[in-house]
């Protein structure tokens, strides 16, 4: 109860505290740091002082990089996953990286003013009088080790936790709040939270809650956070493998942003090479800074931006989708006299249709989800577009149910390509108006341009957002894609009983599949 105090007492004479920096009654500034740093030495088990020396050398980057900040008078910095350590470990190579974090909620730790009340914590440590030091708020992505009761049935055999964690310092360099991932994305090395606990943490300049990487497509901690908890800010660290046409990291982060209206901090590692790399600073209304270099010899980048502060959200308002025309009108009169045609994206089977003329109207259905879209090109469209259509569970690398209506630029001329996201455009449009009949009122709204031979996104003048309807003008890049991509939550497998239903019946379908097969083989 103490310690609860005590953290009260600093939370309420932080907000009482005169910033130095950005921050006034309306506004924060806020930066992000995509990191480039090169691997380790992951097929061997290191000692702790081979590891530590490694990580010093990612830190000493964190400090330029702070200092840096400082200076432009930031207030809270993010950092990207597995920025101290990289990716790739096995569980055995990633524990001389591990550091016994303890609870912010039970006890007050400054690392910095106390570093010896825990051994083995050079990192947080470092990373505690960053923050003092430079009168900021830290948001990092280490990893945490505590221990387990071997008689417990979750405890691994190593008799251990392996949590992939964010921790938070605030501008004195008070462990304030940590994170372990819910979510993991084939990270063997670590084990998923056992609390499954959605986090927060007070700054002067608002409520921010802190997730990481293949979280933001779940539930718990994301609609956990901004309707129950009501939260304005997410920092977000995130180690993000671009997947276009609809999931590229400035395009998918950007449009969470305003799906949620929350303002939104997104630090990636900077590995071109293997697609990891974007990063940006992004307001409900749209980006507000980013960066998107997909040269292997660039480097990282440190981003500042200006938010204004807003306010807390409690409890969070969903949307009243407005889609112009009803389910049944549109199922009626599908796609007219256009073609219908089937291209894999992303592992899943879209319906599409392709825009033959410089301007229009299309319309695809895919299940109960209808997608309508009117568009205008500045010239003839000698590029293949299409609009596409998709309502069903997604099952590649993930298990999430998905509906997307989306304009995309074809990698080809030949329509089978239409899945698979183009990176060059030469087309422009000059307006644009897409949406769909969305059973859920999770809805990202998603544009993403070519230019200067990489991705763009709109202006915030350029495009608006509102009830499930998403229009463009005087768009200055050309066209790779215009979408919507919703998230029905309710129809997750482990969510609900319409969840269980859908892999039920895809299970079944997979195995009269195969017994069909064996039966006339």
């Amino acid at each position: 109860m103490l310690q609860r105090s005590w953290t009260f007492v600093l939370v309420t004479f932080s907000f009482l505290y005169v910033n130095t920096g950005g921050y006034d009654d309306k506004t924060f500034r806020a930066a992000v740091y995509e990191h480039a740093t090169v691997p380790p030495n992951r097929e061997v088990v290191v000692t702790r002082q081979e590891a530590l020396e490694y990580m010093t050398k990612n830190l000493e980057v964190y400090r330029k990089v702070t200092e840096e900040a400082r200076l432009q008078s930031v207030d809270i910095i993010v950092f990207p996953e597995d920025g101290l350590t990289y990716l790739g470990h096995s569980r055995k190579s990633i524990q001389p990286y591990l550091e016994y974090i303890p609870d912010p909620n039970r006890e007050l730790w400054n690392p910095c003013e106390n570093p010896k009340k825990y051994p083995n914590t050079e990192v947080q440590h470092t990373l505690s009088c960053l923050a003092k030091n430079n009168s900021l708020y830290i948001v990092a992505n280490m990893g945490d080790i505590q221990p387990c009761d071997a008689a417990n049935d979750t405890c691994p055999p190593d008799h251990h936790y392996q949590f992939n964690t964010d921790v938070v310092y605030d501008s004195f360099g008070t462990l304030i709040a940590k994170y372990h991932k819910i979510n993991l994305y084939f990270e063997f090395n670590f084990d998923p939270s056992t609390s499954k606990e959605a986090v927060t943490f007070e700054t002067p300049f608002g409520t921010f809650g802190v997730f990481t990487c293949f979280d933001i497509l779940f539930w718990n901690p994301v609609v956990v956070l901004m309707k129950e908890r009501g939260v304005s800010n997410i920092a977000f660290p995130t180690a993000w493998i671009d997947t276009p046409p609809f999931l590229a990291a400035v395009q998918f982060h950007s449009a969470v942003a305003a799906g949620f209206g929350v303002n939104f901090l997104s630090a990636n590692m900077h590995i071109p090479q293997d697609r990891f790399l974007g990063s940006g600073i992004y307001s409900p209304e749209g980006a507000r800074t980013y960066y998107y270099n997909n040269s292997v010899s660039s480097g990282g980048k440190l981003l500042v931006s200006d938010l204004n502060i807003l306010p807390r959200k409690s409890p969070w308002n969903t949307i009243s989708l407005n889609n112009g025309e009803t389910y049944n009108d549109q199922l009626n009169n599908s796609s007219g006299n256009q073609e219908v045609f089937q291209a894999e994206t992303f592992g899943d089977m879209f319906n599409y249709v392709a825009l033959s003329k410089s301007s229009g109207k299309a319309r695809v259905c895919h299940n109960k989800l209808c997608c309508t879209a009117s568009y205008t090109s500045r010239e003839n469209i000698t590029e293949l577009y299409a609009l596409g259509a998709f309502d069903g569970l997604h099952t590649k690398q993930g298990t999430f149910y998905i509906q997307v209506c989306g304009i995309v630029r074809c990698k080809t001329n030949n329509k089978s390509s239409c899945g698979e996201g183009s990176v060059v455009s030469n087309t422009y449009f000059t307006q644009l108006k897409l949406f769909g009949t969305f059973r859920s009122p999770y809805i990202f709204p998603e544009i993403l341009l070519f230019g200067d031979d990489t991705y763009q996104l709109a202006p915030p003048n350029n495009w608006s957002y509102a009830n499930g309807t998403l229009e463009a003008k005087r768009l200055e890049q050309p066209l790779l894609a215009f979408s919507l991509f919703s998230r029905d939550y309710d129809y997750d497998p482990t969510n609900s009983s319409a969840g269980r239903r859908v892999t039920i019946i895809t299970f079944s379908l997979i195995l009269l599949t195969f017994l069909l097969k064996y039966m006339y083989k």
